[in-house]
């Protein structure tokens, strides 16, 4: 008698054949663009109990230029674009499957779903903005902002998928009407007054070995006392690192403090923040605090890497 074959229904078979597929996506997720925090964002809870990611471990430069993400931006101005004049904007950002990234595919970060990062070619004009979600058009995001110059600007999308603590970064451009100028060579200044408030950055060169410096960021009266910050977005200081070609961008925050202790609400101090630069040259940094004079403050700073 011939004892037929026994069918592909061995359990532990089977439990390998429904575990490949876990496999492949795991090995995928692993192998996308991520920055340095990786999974280590840290996980924090805002009053509304809502899960909000900070990210003090961020001290890369981001080339986008270089690196892409399996998602796709459809950018486009609301009317025309003109200097000193409010311009508005939507987008929509397309996901690897197809399907339209809506306002519950974003996780929190830093209290916002979204931050915008909008720049013009000479690195004068700087905007920090939190793009709104369409109510009644899913995966429709609408922002404005108003140019100060004439010429492209450079868009950098940051945000974080609801599914995957990982960082996802986009980028576009639009170009304002009128005569562009030139980027000037820069040198290094690492001081600049505004409203009654000194501020300064101090670098600390990088040890033996590491290319992670440090920045120092100190904000003081006329009389050299520490003024007091109040929280922005989470934290008591953000700044932003763009390169002179404006091919991407690093997104810092201070290593010193607790970014998610929501019963902190103010800080006097210095700030200090890493920051690996990728090569040499001159990056034009900008920093933003809250102080009790201004509801928020935008601070270029010229940050020389090398001879």
């Amino acid at each position: 008698m011939i004892t037929p074959p026994k069918p592909f229904t061995n359990p532990l078979s089977l439990s390998l054949l429904m575990g490949i597929p876990f496999v492949v996506l795991f090995v995928i997720a692993r192998n996308l663009p991520v920055e340095p925090c990786e999974f280590l964002h840290e996980e924090t809870y805002n009053e509304e109990g809502e899960l909000d990611y900070c990210g003090a471990d961020e001290t890369g430069f981001v080339d986008l230029s270089i690196r892409k993400w399996p998602m796709k931006i459809d950018f486009r101005p609301i009317g025309s674009l003109e200097m000193n004049e409010e311009c508005k904007f939507e987008f929509k950002i397309e996901k690897a499957d197809g399907s339209p990234l809506t306002s519950q595919d974003v996780a929190l970060s830093h209290t916002q779903k979204i931050h915008l990062l909008a720049v013009d070619k000479t690195l004068n004009d700087y905007h920090h903005i939190h793009p709104v979600a369409d109510s009644l058009f899913d995966g429709v995001w609408h922002f404005s902002l108003t140019p100060k110059l004439a010429g492209k600007y450079s868009v950098f999308l940051d945000f974080i998928p609801q599914k995957s603590p990982r960082r996802v970064l986009i980028s576009s451009s639009f170009e304002v009407v009128g005569k562009s100028q030139s980027p000037l060579k820069r040198e290094e200044c690492l001081v600049f007054s505004k409203e009654n408030i000194d501020f300064k950055l101090i670098k600390i060169p990088a040890e033996p070995g590491q290319n992670q410096i440090q920045l120092r960021l100190l904000a003081r009266d006329k009389k050299g006392h520490d003024i007091t910050l109040h929280p922005v977005m989470g934290a008591f200081a953000h700044m932003v690192a763009f390169d002179k070609n404006v091919n991407g961008f690093a997104h810092l925050h201070p290593l010193n403090e607790d970014l998610g202790n929501v019963k902190k609400t103010t800080f006097q101090g210095p700030l200090t923040f890493g920051f690996s630069p990728p090569g040499e040259g001159v990056y034009r940094l900008w920093a933003q605090v809250r102080t009790d004079i201004e509801e928020e403050v935008f601070i270029p700073f010229d940050l020389a890497i090398g001879s």
